[in-house]
């Protein structure tokens, strides 16, 4: 299995923190933020993962990707004008 990503979210203390995605059950890690924790042993409930995601996690993940920060500033966007739609001439 390729992974894709070298971190995963992982619920704890009311937020969704960034762990390595190599850690397994009942081993005991620390988040990007800082955070020491022991993966559960089961799967947390639904609610836990809508839990807010621990922004100091979100910055250093996103640094670590090269990914830009939230909110994004906005670029200009430059539309070309339509053309107007050409009459159709009978001769």
């Amino acid at each position: 299995m390729t992974v894709l990503r070298p971190f995963r979210w992982q619920p704890y203390d009311g937020h969704r923190h960034a762990v390595t995605h190599g850690a397994v059950p009942l081993q005991a890690t620390t988040t990007l933020c800082g955070e020491e924790l022991t993966i559960p042993a089961t799967r947390l409930g639904n609610q836990e993962w809508c839990w807010p995601t621990c922004t100091d996690c979100d910055t250093a993940w996103r640094n670590y990707e090269g990914i830009p920060l939230f909110p994004r500033q906005r670029t200009p966007h430059h539309r070309q004008p339509k053309e107007e739609p050409r009459q159709a001439t009978h001769t």
